[in-house]
């Protein structure tokens, strides 16, 4: 098994099986369900199919209904998942990861703050 941080953003499966991870910190995380995944993404397209996808170090499962959220008169951006919200660094790392701007729930400020923080997501 490898961490692979290089690969951190994409979108993979195994050819010809249903499950998509999210590699994330060096890690394949699976994404649970469509819904997620349509909270999160801006397409199902460009998910890279790859028959070396158990090479990678498995991380923990994007929960159930994960949102990109941000505070309201706040320009930051967060992946909310596992009870932990993580800084989305830049517009390239929104751009590297597929996360769709328009997906973005626009919440108010208490909220994000009452929300542990995790680490941030960046790229490169």
């Amino acid at each position: 098994m490898a961490i692979r941080n290089d690969l951190n953003g994409l979108r993979m499966q195994l050819p010809g099986a249903p499950e998509v991870y999210l590699i994330d910190q060096g890690r394949k995380r699976h994404i649970p369900d469509p819904a997620t995944y349509n909270n999160l993404f801006r397409s199902w397209n460009g998910i890279v199919q790859d028959p070396h996808l158990n090479n990678i170090d498995t991380g923990v499962a994007l929960s159930h209904g994960a949102v990109l959220a941000q505070a309201q008169g706040d320009a930051a951006v967060y992946l909310i998942d596992n009870g932990v919200k993580r800084h989305i660094a830049s517009p390239a790392t929104m751009d590297r990861y597929h996360f769709n701007w328009d997906n973005i729930q626009h919440v108010a400020p208490i909220l994000v703050r009452s929300i542990q923080n995790g680490p941030t997501i960046a790229w490169p």
